[in-house]
Parts: C-alpha cells; sequence; structure tokens
C-alpha cells in the first residue's frame, strides 16, 4: 500500500476517486449531490497538487496505454459505487400500508430506536408520548409499544434539517409516535454503565459534554450544540480522528508490556470502540486509517502514506454504506482530514514550524562555555567578587534565555494550533456556512485552546467510565480531574458563541463549486508560491461567477414557513430588510420552533436584520418562535396588538424587546406603516383603537401588505368571522388564511371582497380539525389555488407577481408530509 514514492500510484486513491463519483452519479446532478461533487474535485485537486511530493510515475503523461490503467480502476470502482447507491435506494419500504394506522410493535430499544420485530421486521424512530418518558429518556431493553407509524419529515424550510434523509440514510424506516409502551426485560448495556461512570459526580452540562466527547451520546447537550456551532467546536461534539486518535495514544502507552502482542491488541481495541459507539463515518474513517497505520506497521510494510490511509477509509466506508456520501458528516469529516493534508505541510514549511525538534537557543555573545574555568586560579577576594558577578549575569540569562524559549514554544504552539484550525475548516466552509447560517472567524484561536483540552477530556472521560464499571466511588473522584476540563470546554464555547461572525444564506450547488475551485487554487499557491497571478486569477473567476449568477430565490418576496400548528410569515425586501410576521410556536412540547426553524430559515434565506417584527396576538403557536428571534437579531420595530393582562407571553415579549431597546407600536386600525419610501405599505385592518371588549382572537393585528402601492396579501391572524365584516378588504394576490383554517373564519364575505387567486393555510398536526371542510370548500368556491405548509412545506410568493411556489415541490418532494 505504501510502497516506494514515485513507482505507483496506490491502488485505493483512484478506487475512492472512483467510488465517490460514481455514487454521485447515481444520486443523480441534482443540488443535493453538488456538495459531493466538489468534495470529488477537491480529492482529485489534491492528488494532483501532490504529483510534485510523491512523482507520480512518468507513464501517466507517457501515453494511452498508461492512462487506461490509472483510469480503468476509477471506471471500475464507479460502477460499483453506483450499483452500491441503486441497490440502496431500491430497498422495499417496510411500513407500506402501515403509515398512519395504529397498531402494537415489539422489539428491541436501544433508547432511540425500536428494533421491530412485529408486526414487521423494521427500525423506528421512537417519539416519546404526551408527558414524556419515565425518567426523562426511552427505555432501554425488550419493549411492546403502541403507537401511529409516520414517514418523518423532510426538510421543509429553507435551512431546515431534512430528518427523512437522516433517518433513511442509518436505516431508520419512520418515526413511531407512542401512545402506550410496556417494558419486558430491562437492558443495560454497555455505553449506559460506562455513561454512569462518565457523569459520576459532575453537573448537568459538563456530565452531557463529557458523554458526548466519550461515547457520543449528544441527546443531552441542549443550548450546548448551538454554543459550540456558533463558536466553530461543532467538531468536538462528533466523535472523529480526534477522540479516536486520543484514545489509541493513550491505550498503546498503556499496552507497552504487551510486547508483539500490543499491536494486535490495539487493532482489537479500535473495533470495540467502534462496536461501541455506532459506525458513524467520522468513525469509520478514523478507526480505517489508524487501523491502516497499525497493520502496515504489524506487517513490516512502514509507515502508511496518510492519502492511501484516507483514500482506504473512503473506498471502505462508501462500500458499506454509499448512501453516506451525501450525509453532512460525511462531508465535514472527510473535507477536514483533506484540508490537513492539503494545506499542513507547506504552511508549516513556510512558518518554520516543520519538524518536530526544538533548536537549542543559541548561547549569549561573550559567555563562555566554562565561564568559571578561567577564573579557578585566581587569588583572593578578586577570584570570590568576580565569581559572584559572574553568577549572578549567568542567572540573569538563564532566566532571559528561559523566558525567550518560553515564549517562542508559546508562539510555535499557538502558531501549530491555528495552522491547524485553518487547515481542517477552510475544504468545507462553504457546507458549514450553508448549514448552520454563520462563519465564527476566530474559531481557529478558540480551538487552540479548546483542542487540547478535548484531547485530556477525553482520555480521561472514558478511563472515568471503565473505572465506573467497577467502582463508582473512584469515577466520581477521577471526575474531579475531568470537570474542570469540561467547564473549560463550555466556557469556550459560550465566550467564541459571542465572538465576531459572518452570517450566511443556504449556499447551492454553485457556491460550492466555485468555493472548491477556490481551495484547489489556494492549494496550488501554497505549493507553488510564484504562480500568485494564477492563483489570484482562479479565484476571482470563482468569486466573480458566483457573483454574477442571479440567486434563484432573490427577494422580493413572502415565504410561508412551515412551523407546524402555528404562523410564521417571513417579508423580504430587496436592499437586506425584511418584514417576520409571527414566530410559530409549540404549546405543549419543549421543541423551540424560534431556534430550531425560524432562525435557520431566516439564516439560510440572508436575513440579518428585520425592519418589522409583527406579533398578530399572543398565542404560543404565533409569537412564543418570536423570543429568540428577538434576542438573537437586531430588531427595528415590534408591532403588536393591544397589551394583554394575565397572558404571560405577552408579558415576555414586551420584556425582552425592552431589554433588547426594540421599540413596541401598538397597532391601530386604519394606520398605515410605511418602508423603503413607501415602496413596501402595510395598511392595518384590525384591532380597532378601542378593543377592550375583544378577545385575544377577535384582537389580532390584520393588515394589507402592499408592494408598489399593489395589494399582494393579507393576513388576518386568528382574526375570525365575527369581526371580518368591519375590514376594509381590498382585492390581494395571496390570502393566509385565519385561524389556520378553522371553520370559525375566512367567511364568505371576506373571499368575496379578497378575491384571492391563492390562499396559503399554515398548518400542520392537529386535533382541531384544521382546516375545516367548510372552509376548503369556500376557497374552492372562491377560485383560490389552496396551499398548506402540512402538505407542501413553505411556500414562496414573489411579491413581483411571480406564481406561488411550495418548498417540496421545488426539492422534488411534494407529498413528503409528516
Amino acid at each position: 500500500m505504501t510502497g516506494a514514492p514515485g513507482r505507483h500510484v496506490p491502488w485505493p486513491q483512484p478506487l475512492a476517486l472512483g467510488m465517490v463519483a460514481g455514487v454521485a452519479a447515481a444520486g443523480g446532478l441534482a443540488p443535493r449531490v453538488m456538495a459531493a461533487a466538489g468534495m470529488a474535485a477537491l480529492l482529485a485537486g489534491a492528488l494532483l497538487l501532490a504529483r510534485r511530493r510523491w512523482r507520480w510515475p512518468s507513464t501517466l503523461t507517457g501515453g494511452w496505454a498508461a492512462w487506461a490503467a490509472f483510469l480503468a480502476p476509477v471506471l471500475l470502482a464507479a460502477g460499483v459505487g453506483a450499483l452500491r447507491l441503486a441497490a440502496f435506494e431500491a430497498r422495499p419500504d417496510p411500513l407500506v400500508g402501515r403509515y398512519g394506522t395504529q397498531a402494537t410493535w415489539r422489539g428491541y430499544s436501544d433508547g432511540d430506536t425500536l428494533h421491530a420485530r412485529a408486526p414487521v421486521r423494521a427500525r423506528l424512530a421512537l417519539v416519546a408520548p404526551s408527558g414524556g418518558w419515565p425518567g426523562g429518556r426511552a427505555p432501554i431493553g425488550e419493549l411492546e409499544v403502541t403507537g401511529v407509524v409516520e414517514a418523518a419529515p423532510g426538510k421543509r424550510n429553507p435551512g431546515g434539517f431534512d430528518l427523512a434523509a437522516h433517518l433513511r440514510r442509518r436505516g431508520v424506516a419512520g418515526q413511531l409516535f407512542v401512545r402506550e409502551h410496556a417494558l419486558g426485560a430491562a437492558a443495560f448495556p454497555l455505553k449506559q454503565r460506562l455513561q454512569r461512570g462518565v457523569q459520576a459526580g459532575m453537573a448537568p452540562d459538563t456530565a452531557a459534554l463529557t458523554a458526548a466527547m466519550t461515547l457520543g451520546l449528544r441527546d443531552d447537550l441542549g443550548e450546548l450544540r448551538g454554543s459550540f456551532a456558533a463558536s466553530g467546536l461543532a467538531h468536538l461534539l462528533a466523535l472523529s480522528g480526534l477522540h479516536v486518535g486520543v484514545l489509541l495514544l493513550a491505550a498503546e502507552r498503556l499496552m507497552r508490556p504487551l510486547g508483539r502482542w500490543r499491536t494486535p491488541a490495539l487493532l482489537l481495541a479500535t473495533a470495540g470502540f467502534v462496536a461501541l459507539v455506532g459506525p458513524s463515518p467520522s468513525i469509520v474513517r478514523a478507526a480505517t486509517m489508524a487501523a491502516a497505520a497499525l497493520a502496515s506497521r504489524a506487517f513490516g510494510a512502514g509507515r502508511v502514506q496518510p492519502w492511501t490511509a484516507l483514500a482506504l477509509a473512503c473506498l471502505i466506508g462508501l462500500l458499506s454504506a454509499p448512501q453516506m456520501l451525501f450525509d453532512l458528516s460525511f462531508q465535514l469529516s472527510y473535507l477536514a482530514v483533506v484540508g490537513l493534508l492539503l494545506f499542513l505541510p507547506p504552511w508549516l514549511d513556510r512558518l518554520g514550524l516543520a519538524g518536530s525538534g526544538e533548536v537549542a537557543p543559541a548561547q549569549p555573545i561573550g559567555v563562555a562555555a566554562d565561564p568559571e574555568a578561567a577564573l579557578l586560579t585566581a587569588p583572593g577576594r578578586a577570584v570570590a567578587a568576580a565569581r559572584a558577578r559572574l553568577r549572578g549575569r549567568l542567572a540573569g540569562a538563564r532566566r532571559r534565555l528561559a523566558a525567550g524559549a518560553l515564549a517562542r514554544a508559546a508562539l510555535r504552539v499557538t502558531l501549530t494550533g491555528v495552522a491547524v484550525s485553518t487547515a481542517a475548516q477552510l475544504p468545507s466552509l462553504s457546507l458549514v456556512a450553508g448549514t448552520f447560517g454563520t462563519v465564527p472567524l476566530l474559531a481557529p484561536l478558540v480551538n487552540v485552546v479548546a483542542v487540547p483540552t478535548a484531547g485530556l477530556l477525553v482520555p480521561l472521560g472514558f478511563l472515568a467510565g471503565l473505572v465506573g464499571l467497577a467502582a463508582p466511588p473512584l469515577a466520581r473522584l477521577l471526575n474531579l480531574a475531568v470537570e474542570p476540563l469540561a467547564r473549560l470546554l463550555v466556557w469556550l464555547s459560550e465566550a467564541g458563541a459571542r465572538l465576531p461572525s459572518v452570517a450566511w444564506g443556504e449556499v447551492g450547488w454553485l457556491g460550492h463549486a466555485c468555493w472548491a475551485a477556490f481551495v484547489v487554487a489556494l492549494a496550488a499557491w501554497a505549493y507553488a508560491p510564484r504562480r500568485l497571478k494564477h492563483t489570484a486569477a482562479a479565484a476571482l473567476t470563482a468569486g466573480g461567477v458566483a457573483w454574477a449568477v442571479p440567486a434563484p430565490l432573490a427577494p422580493p418576496d413572502v415565504w410561508y414557513l412551515d412551523v407546524g400548528q402555528g404562523d410564521a410569515a417571513l417579508v423580504r425586501l430587496r436592499g437586506g430588510e425584511a418584514i417576520l410576521v409571527d414566530g410559530g410556536g409549540s404549546p405543549f412540547s419543549d421543541f423551540d420552533v424560534g431556534e430550531r426553524v425560524v432562525l435557520p430559515a431566516l439564516r439560510a434565506l440572508g436575513v440579518t436584520r428585520l425592519a418589522l417584527v409583527v406579533a398578530t396576538h399572543p398565542d404560543a403557536d404565533h409569537v412564543e418562535g418570536l423570543l429568540p428571534v428577538l434576542q438573537e437579531l437586531p430588531v427595528g420595530l415590534l408591532v403588536t396588538g393591544p397589551p394583554t393582562p394575565g397572558v404571560a407571553l405577552d408579558a415576555e415579549l414586551r420584556r425582552v424587546a425592552e431589554a433588547r431597546g426594540v421599540p413596541v407600536h401598538v397597532a391601530r386600525r386604519a394606520e398605515r406603516l410605511s418602508l423603503r419610501g413607501g415602496e413596501v405599505r402595510l395598511d392595518v385592518l384590525n384591532p380597532p383603537a378601542d378593543a377592550s371588549g375583544a378577545s385575544v382572537n377577535e384582537a389580532s393585528v390584520a393588515f394589507v401588505l402592499r408592494y408598489r402601492g399593489v395589494a399582494r396579501a393579507l393576513f388576518l391572524g386568528d382574526l375570525g368571522v365575527a369581526t371580518e365584516p368591519e375590514l376594509a378588504v381590498p382585492p390581494v394576490d395571496v390570502l393566509m388564511v385565519g385561524h389556520h383554517g378553522s371553520r370559525h373564519s375566512t367567511g364568505d364575505a371576506l373571499l368575496r371582497a379578497a378575491r384571492p387567486g391563492t390562499a396559503v393555510i399554515s398548518v400542520g398536526r392537529n386535533g382541531y380539525g384544521h382546516p375545516a371542510a367548510e372552509v376548503l370548500e369556500r376557497l374552492e368556491a372562491a377560485g383560490a389555488r389552496v396551499l398548506t405548509t402540512q402538505r407542501h412545506g413553505a411556500v414562496r410568493v414573489g411579491l413581483a407577481g411571480a406564481a406561488p411556489v411550495s418548498w417540496l415541490v421545488r426539492t422534488g418532494k411534494e407529498g413528503a408530509h409528516p
């Protein structure tokens, strides 16, 4: 596998390139696979750039036969990869005919999924019953569950998470909404027993962090997920090469007494760790690379080349699970290693940091190698005085030398840490920006402290888990050293999240392709710094193409976001201004709609500031999601209805606005709110000046959105038919149906006045019967095209008169609703 440099191309490399290309091609040329194609381009570019280091055989440029010998394994692997993905996609759905029906399921629960044996064999993601699980988590062991199976939701909003694809790639067929359950034989698997030792005596947040970093148990992280992502430390939460490498290094030192049996023991330990934490893409990559290095050493083949080990890991990973090429964790893991191998050698060489040994500081001029020897024969007090003076000078020189060496060592460590972190993050920057909506600018500096801290925490935390198997009190004692390390990481994540960052929108296939081209050009410059003009030309071309091609979803437009049973609509205007109308909420759940749905959608759509936020009325399914929006984004003005005494959410919304310095305006009927010099106008239709006798719903803020003088959209909140006749409603293009399609809203009089071409109903799973059949009949009779967020996901309507577009239609997944 290693061979002599320059004599051959190691076989895993062309096979891995072919496998990536074949799987990506079999997945279709849709935007969802362009990140994978970009990764393949980066790998190819990296290998070509490495020619000067490996001296690829001259026969590659020597004739068609040589090229055929190289391309044959590429094409063979591409065909195998395409067939493997086709076989995965062709697997039958075991839940056909069972969606939406209640049944009793029996099987083994691992705490997250049910490995069902009856009524059919399938893996199902467990969704907690109302009131939650006893003890806060799903039981582990033999389980009998009565519930309803549903298809998992896909990506239903810009910036949203495709849960259906995530579960499918991991072999999970759907979600099981539990209503009743009975535990048979309880089980206490090794991972859970280790977890007790890992978390013994620790505070909840540090315990959750340590369990995530040592065992991959991330369910209890809570708000730490957000702070680690915002600070650029999210990679520490995913088990990867850092964790495997640190644990193997610690294990190797412990196993030195085993002699020649040490390598086989390390291989077994590597396989055992994969079996313990699960074969995630990053773990498979790290374990394969480690096993390749160990096996190469055991068989006397010398040191395995890093590129070869990476290609072998990619080949094995895609052979076993080709669908993982489209998984973010796979892409981030491999691109991070590509960045390290591609950029780190030339950067460290340029910085003078290559090599492992420290150079001894030069001796100060004028100080002899043995200065006291010259004075040994000097007589009397003069000798003693001279010796004393010389000792003082030597002591001062040594202190200065020690301080200089310490400063140089600190600078060396800092520069190396920054170089490592930057190299690892560069290739995947477009993925990070498009997925998380932000790029932390100072993440490399934060990682300088965080990565070594994690390198200490991981082995100590795992050791605490092992000790806890036999002696829990000793694990608690060991965690006295682990908890300060975890506390430091928590503090770093929180402090790093407050550092400057660049907000980013969703990145399409063109953005990923242009970024890949830029990274390859930057790498070319790193290896050949004299070619700055060529690098600059390539970078400017890539950036120019990305800038010149218009965005497919450019403002001005209105987005009716899918927030389940609730309302949230975003009006985007040119120049970066936007209006948010309500923010959804989850009254009977701890799911934070604002943090998990609305904010990611705003970031994906490029919204960094809101000129107006309209809270139509203080029901939880309308304004609960506005709280994190007000806390995270700059807001020019909060528009509300009249204050509602005794409603906690109304008081909290106003308190947060005051704390953030956001002025609050109480809307009144017949007033007008203008933006951009009157280009955009909100004509307020409700509430009246005196709404003291009205219910919360009937006091909803209702308004007409006018763009360049034309009435485009009507928003009603939860207004009912009792108040609708009072409104001066003009004809509009789009109606946001009141009260989620309740039979007490959207009357005939309103429809005759509005005459909407399109009606959008924001609705989710509910027990209220929304949308009501009579409302749908009235809308059909009025000639309106009806779109529901439950069926169509987010709906986009262009303010310049473009036809409405369903998000799920645009992504080819219409009808894939929960």
